[in-house]
């Protein structure tokens, strides 16, 4: 089985530093230290590779730190084929790393469509298991955002300085993916019982991510199956009760409204975690099946209030009734907050005249 990709990014170029570059737009900031940088790149490459990952790098200019990385991988794990992705746009001339000449099976080199480098770069980033972030200036700062904004299990070390350093501010623990503890050993101080509390950190980060993307969504699907299959069976199960039982099928149709309703907003919520498009933070299935039920609920009975005459079950009529009300409760409960808001928004007392207390009347009276 193939081990998670992990992507390495960041640069260590002292000809950037503040005291050597004369532009400050192209300078980094805080500076980055050259050296512990490389040794850094260099050790976590060599852990991943004791922990079966697979290295995802970029170009091996000697500014980049991706060099030293491929060097740690390859002295800890020279024998697993394509285990290194080198990736680069097809307009772009490949640059071989050293371990290259020595070792070609190791390495697998993916040639994008794009002719763009960065449209290349951020692809790969948002393609990855994982991320490191070492150094760097404004490239490296973009694609710890966008790893962030992804949810992609984040590595940035502090203490390497440059976009490495800014990028750990803005992480915010318990939050986006670290915790509290993870946050912090980002900051601490190289040696070697510290690049695999780092590397703990990173796969940690992965393991949680999948357990939530795929047991507990898994849960909130089956949860939003029952509710509506339950619904349905209720809503349609009052056409087929017998005249003369007075009242029941109105129950049970009342019934299926608050079951429509909380499995719309199970349904949401389930769509929200699969797509990546809802809070980064998960919210309780219990309040928002209560909060689509009470929705579900008011909008199937606003429906209904809003029939003319005798609301009747039977027949076809009644079936064609019944289908219209289920699919109002269902995103009654996708839709809760509209919901909501136009509730709230309901004046039902008509409460203007009580503002006027100088005895003037009210407007529009």
């Amino acid at each position: 089985m193939l081990g998670p990709k992990i992507a390495i990014t960041g640069s260590a170029d002292p000809s950037r530093n503040p005291e050597a570059h004369p532009d400050p737009q192209w300078t980094y900031d805080p500076p980055v230290d050259v050296d512990l940088a490389r040794k850094m790149a260099g050790a976590i490459g060599a852990e991943l590779a004791r922990r079966g990952c697979r290295l995802v790098v970029y170009d091996s200019d000697n500014k980049f730190i991706e060099g030293e990385a491929v060097t740690g991988f390859v002295q800890a794990n020279s024998k697993t084929p394509k285990t290194i992705i080198v990736r680069q746009p097809q307009t772009r001339t490949p640059k071989p790393f050293p371990e290259e000449a020595t070792h070609r099976e190791l390495f697998e080199r993916r040639v994008d469509s794009s002719d763009q480098w960065d449209v290349s770069y951020y692809r790969s980033i948002a393609d990855a298991d994982g991320v490191v972030l070492i150094g760097g200036a404004y490239t490296t700062r973009i694609a710890g955002q966008v790893a962030i904004g992804a949810r992609i299990p984040i590595l940035t070390l502090e203490k390497s300085g440059g976009a490495a350093s800014q990028v750990w501010k803005t992480l915010l623990p318990e939050v986006d993916l670290p915790t509290l503890d993870e946050h912090a050993r980002m900051a601490l101080d190289f040696s070697p019982a510290t690049v695999v509390s780092w590397v703990n950190a990173l796969l940690d980060q992965r393991t949680r991510r999948h357990r939530v993307e795929t047991k507990e969504i898994r849960g909130h699907a089956n949860i939003a199956m029952v509710m509506f299959a339950v619904a349905l069976i209720l809503a349609f199960a009052g056409n087929l009760v017998p005249a003369g039982v007075a009242g029941l099928s109105h129950w049970a149709l009342i019934a299926s409204m608050l079951l429509g309703g909380g499995a719309g907003a199970a349904i949401r919520m389930v769509f929200e975690r699969r797509y990546g498009v809802g809070p980064l933070v998960t919210p309780s299935i219990a309040v928002t099946i209560g909060l689509g039920t009470i929705s579900g609920g008011m909008a199937g009975l606003l429906y209904l209030v809003a029939q003319p005459g005798n609301i009747d079950l039977a027949g076809s009529s009644g079936l064609r009734l019944i289908s219209i009300v289920a699919v109002v409760s269902v995103v009654g409960g996708l839709t809760a907050e509209t919901v909501f808001r136009k509730l709230l928004g309901i004046d039902v007392a008509r409460t203007q005249g009580l503002a006027a207390q100088d005895g003037t009347p009210p407007k529009n009276s």
